[in-house]
Protein backbone atom coordinates (compact mmCIF):
# COMPACT_ATOMS: atom_id res chain seq x y z
CA UNK A 1 0.00 0.00 0.00
CA UNK A 2 1.55 3.44 -0.99
CA UNK A 3 1.90 5.91 1.84
CA UNK A 4 -0.28 8.61 2.30
CA UNK A 5 1.28 11.84 1.13
CA UNK A 6 1.32 15.11 2.82
CA UNK A 7 1.89 18.73 2.65
CA UNK A 8 2.19 21.01 5.76
CA UNK A 9 -0.49 23.74 6.56
CA UNK A 10 0.49 26.57 8.50
CA UNK A 11 -1.72 28.61 9.80
CA UNK A 12 -2.51 30.69 13.42
CA UNK A 13 -2.77 27.77 15.48
CA UNK A 14 0.92 26.58 13.91
CA UNK A 15 1.67 23.50 11.57
CA UNK A 16 -0.33 20.63 10.47
CA UNK A 17 0.95 17.98 8.38
CA UNK A 18 -2.55 17.45 5.50
CA UNK A 19 -3.46 15.04 3.53
CA UNK A 20 -5.73 15.53 0.41
CA UNK A 21 -9.52 14.03 -0.73
CA UNK A 22 -10.85 14.54 -4.07
CA UNK A 23 -14.29 14.51 -4.80
CA UNK A 24 -17.32 15.80 -5.81
CA UNK A 25 -20.41 17.19 -4.69
CA UNK A 26 -23.34 14.74 -5.10
CA UNK A 27 -25.82 17.39 -6.35
CA UNK A 28 -23.76 19.13 -8.96
CA UNK A 29 -20.55 16.98 -9.58
CA UNK A 30 -18.57 20.11 -9.00
CA UNK A 31 -14.90 19.36 -7.48
CA UNK A 32 -14.80 19.04 -3.66
CA UNK A 33 -11.57 18.41 -2.24
CA UNK A 34 -11.08 17.44 1.90
CA UNK A 35 -8.31 18.02 4.36
CA UNK A 36 -7.72 15.48 6.98
CA UNK A 37 -5.22 16.24 9.43
CA UNK A 38 -2.30 13.21 10.31
CA UNK A 39 -2.76 12.43 13.92
CA UNK A 40 -0.80 9.64 16.22
CA UNK A 41 -3.39 7.10 15.13
CA UNK A 42 -4.13 7.82 11.60
CA UNK A 43 -6.05 10.75 9.69
CA UNK A 44 -8.95 12.94 10.95
CA UNK A 45 -10.80 15.41 9.11
CA UNK A 46 -9.25 18.65 9.29
CA UNK A 47 -11.53 20.85 7.59
CA UNK A 48 -13.11 21.99 3.57
CA UNK A 49 -10.84 23.18 1.30
CA UNK A 50 -13.78 24.21 -0.85
CA UNK A 51 -17.28 24.81 -0.74
CA UNK A 52 -20.39 24.20 -2.60
CA UNK A 53 -22.17 27.54 -3.71
CA UNK A 54 -25.70 26.68 -5.28
CA UNK A 55 -25.95 29.98 -6.59
CA UNK A 56 -22.48 30.20 -8.11
CA UNK A 57 -22.78 26.89 -9.72
CA UNK A 58 -19.95 26.24 -12.18
CA UNK A 59 -21.55 23.16 -13.40
CA UNK A 60 -20.31 19.64 -14.01
CA UNK A 61 -17.09 18.57 -14.12
CA UNK A 62 -14.22 21.18 -14.02
CA UNK A 63 -11.12 21.55 -12.09
CA UNK A 64 -12.40 25.02 -10.68
CA UNK A 65 -14.06 25.36 -7.69
CA UNK A 66 -14.67 27.85 -4.70
CA UNK A 67 -12.73 28.09 -1.65
CA UNK A 68 -14.26 27.60 1.99
CA UNK A 69 -14.14 31.14 3.46
CA UNK A 70 -12.96 29.53 7.21
CA UNK A 71 -9.56 30.41 7.05
CA UNK A 72 -9.88 30.70 3.51
CA UNK A 73 -6.13 33.30 3.29
CA UNK A 74 -4.10 30.64 4.79
CA UNK A 75 -5.67 27.38 2.57
CA UNK A 76 -5.31 30.68 -0.50
CA UNK A 77 -1.39 30.48 0.61
CA UNK A 78 -1.20 26.59 1.23
CA UNK A 79 -2.30 26.30 -2.69
CA UNK A 80 0.17 28.81 -3.97
CA UNK A 81 2.90 27.24 -1.82
CA UNK A 82 2.14 23.94 -2.82
CA UNK A 83 1.48 24.64 -6.75
CA UNK A 84 -2.21 23.13 -6.08
CA UNK A 85 -3.57 25.44 -8.63
CA UNK A 86 -4.08 29.17 -9.79
CA UNK A 87 -6.50 31.60 -7.88
CA UNK A 88 -8.83 33.42 -10.67
CA UNK A 89 -10.29 36.60 -10.86
CA UNK A 90 -13.47 35.48 -10.16
CA UNK A 91 -15.23 35.74 -7.24
CA UNK A 92 -18.26 33.60 -5.21
CA UNK A 93 -21.36 35.33 -2.86
CA UNK A 94 -23.13 33.18 -0.80
CA UNK A 95 -24.31 35.71 1.83
CA UNK A 96 -21.99 38.72 3.62
CA UNK A 97 -19.30 35.74 2.65
CA UNK A 98 -17.12 36.42 -0.92
CA UNK A 99 -15.23 33.01 -1.65
CA UNK A 100 -12.39 33.52 -4.13
CA UNK A 101 -12.31 30.46 -7.16
CA UNK A 102 -9.65 28.67 -7.73
CA UNK A 103 -8.49 26.74 -11.16
CA UNK A 104 -6.65 23.15 -9.47
CA UNK A 105 -4.03 21.50 -11.42
CA UNK A 106 -5.47 17.90 -11.21
CA UNK A 107 -2.10 16.26 -12.25
CA UNK A 108 -0.63 17.67 -8.77
CA UNK A 109 -3.71 16.84 -6.97
CA UNK A 110 -2.95 13.35 -8.57
CA UNK A 111 0.06 12.84 -6.34
CA UNK A 112 -1.81 13.36 -3.20
CA UNK A 113 -5.21 11.42 -4.03
CA UNK A 114 -4.72 9.71 -7.75
CA UNK A 115 -7.99 7.21 -7.01
CA UNK A 116 -9.92 10.21 -5.90
CA UNK A 117 -9.02 12.58 -9.13
CA UNK A 118 -9.18 9.86 -11.39
CA UNK A 119 -12.75 8.57 -9.96
CA UNK A 120 -13.30 12.56 -10.53
CA UNK A 121 -12.63 12.79 -13.71
CA UNK A 122 -14.07 9.65 -15.11
CA UNK A 123 -17.77 10.23 -13.95
CA UNK A 124 -18.30 12.76 -17.30
CA UNK A 125 -20.57 15.23 -16.87
CA UNK A 126 -23.33 15.65 -14.31
CA UNK A 127 -27.03 16.27 -16.50
CA UNK A 128 -28.88 18.89 -14.41
CA UNK A 129 -32.30 18.75 -14.98
CA UNK A 130 -33.99 20.74 -17.72
CA UNK A 131 -30.33 21.05 -19.27
CA UNK A 132 -31.02 17.99 -21.55
CA UNK A 133 -33.86 19.67 -22.99
CA UNK A 134 -32.40 23.24 -23.12
CA UNK A 135 -29.54 21.72 -25.51
CA UNK A 136 -32.15 19.94 -27.63
CA UNK A 137 -34.10 22.79 -27.69
CA UNK A 138 -31.14 25.29 -29.09
CA UNK A 139 -29.97 22.75 -31.39
CA UNK A 140 -33.42 22.50 -32.73
CA UNK A 141 -33.50 26.24 -33.07
CA UNK A 142 -30.62 26.76 -34.65
CA UNK A 143 -31.28 24.25 -37.30
CA UNK A 144 -34.05 26.11 -38.22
Amino acid sequence: MDEIKTLPFIWEYGQEEIALMVSSYADNGTLYIGLYSKEEDGFEPFGDLTVNLRENNLRGRSNAAFIDHNFSKDKLKFIKQHKLGTVLPEKGYSGYCEFSRVAFDMERLKKFDREGVERYLSAGPIQIEGQKKNIHKKRNQAER
